[in-house]
């Protein structure tokens, strides 16, 4: 019997280039690991983390007050709105959960190329019962960015190209910052229902913050066919890569099906469970196709090139119907 994979921790206030092959050896086997000593301000992540819990917590109408529009990206997402697993068409109810979800905004200078370009850099949504919730998402948004742009140098070393390959790439990025509150569950799930269906992320790279106590992630394991829990970890963000990065890498690199199983029937703690995950994407127009380093002797790309950003909107939509 194959022995599951383990997702490994990996310390980034070292030198790029030594990073970057780490990551590389790490992700030609799975597209999850945990990074430390990252930088991000705990005051800017712990404030966000605060806020969005008063969000959750405030009555339904106040919530709804900000739910996305139809057809939009941004806002509040009731319960059951979305179902992950249908991203890659498979059906399945609703996922147990309710979502915020932000975007860049509308950016000064910047001319959409279309009317899908316009919907993923659209105006944000905000609570007016929370007069806080703006700015300290946003903060939390700049320190997501920064982050992920750090990270994509640090995969340019992994994969033998210049440090700056990605920049213009991603500089115009329509990133989006999510919070999900997976509430206490009163009654039993529908059948295949779970907090979050399998599915695999959909742009460049996710940062995720895990509420700490409060378990549930599994990332697959192909080599041993089983599902391995990712615990949340003090001080540790949760990274993966998504399926641009995959098709860029022509699979050296592996995006993961992962997803968040419900609690344990009858448990006597409390089960509610808070995460926040910061997906990052390339710019509308990049055009994501296999890069020739990532290529070996007599292999072929596995993929057509793509444009990034209907790549990325195609499968939104998909999971929200």
């Amino acid at each position: 019997m194959t022995t599951p994979i383990a997702v490994p921790t990996i310390n980034i206030d070292r030198d790029p280039a030594v990073v970057g092959r780490e990551f590389d050896e790490t992700l030609r086997e799975v597209g999850f690991f945990q990074i430390v000593d990252h930088g991000v301000p705990d005051e800017v992540a712990d404030r966000c983390w605060e806020v969005t819990r008063s969000f959750f917590d405030l009555p339904l109408e106040e919530k709804l007050s900000v739910e996305r529009q139809e057809g939009g990206l941004y806002g509040y997402f009731p319960m059951l709105t979305e179902s992950l697993a249908q991203s890659l068409d498979a059906m399945a109810p609703g996922d147990l959960k309710e979502s915020f979800n932000m975007g860049p905004g509308v950016v000064a200078g910047h001319k959409p190329a279309d009317e899908t370009e316009a919907s993923l850099f659209s105006a944000n949504r905000w609570p007016a019962a929370l007069p806080e919730f703006k700015p300290v998402w946003e903060a939390y948004y700049a320190a997501m960015s920064t982050l992920a742009n750090r990270l994509m140098t640090m995969f340019a070393h992994g994969l033998d190209l210049p440090a700056d390959f990605f920049a213009d790439k991603i500089d115009r990025s329509p990133s989006a910052l999510r919070a999900i509150n997976y509430p206490e569950q009163s009654a039993p799930p529908e059948d295949g229902q779970l907090r979050a269906g399998a599915h695999t992320d959909y742009g460049t790279l996710t940062i995720l913050r895990q509420e700490l106590g409060r378990a549930g992630l599994q990332v697959r394991d192909d080599h041993s066919d089983a599902w391995v829990d990712i615990p949340p970890t003090p001080g540790a963000l949760v990274i993966n890569i998504g399926d641009l990065m995959a098709r860029w890498t022509n699979d050296r690199w592996t995006s993961t099906l992962h997803r968040v199983v419900n609690p344990d029937a009858g448990s006597a703690v409390s089960t509610r469970r808070q995460s926040m995950p910061f997906f990052h994407n390339a710019n509308y127009s990049a055009l994501v196709e296999c890069l020739p380093s990532s290529l070996a002797a007599g292999e072929t790309p596995k993929y057509e090139p793509v444009l990034a950003g209907p790549h990325l909107a195609g499968k939104s939509h998909k999971a929200v119907g």
